[in-house]
């Protein structure tokens, strides 16, 4: 992995972190629904994956 990709993909995670640890202070505070904070938490997931997926596609595309 280069240093790119290393430099985004940590970015990635850190984003994920600090966005997952509002979403828990917003439920513990009670200013969001469980419904909502489990919708949030997948979707939050789902982009991390997503955007994971993405990297690896485009490096293998460009690589080529």
């Amino acid at each position: 992995m280069n240093d790119v990709t290393q430099r985004w993909s940590s970015r990635k995670f850190a984003a994920a972190m600090v966005w997952q640890a509002v979403m828990v202070w917003l439920l513990i505070a009670g200013h969001l629904p469980v419904e909502v904070f489990e919708t949030l938490t997948f979707l939050l997931l789902g982009g991390y994956i997503l955007g994971n997926v993405a990297q690896h596609v485009l490096l293998r595309r460009n690589a080529s």
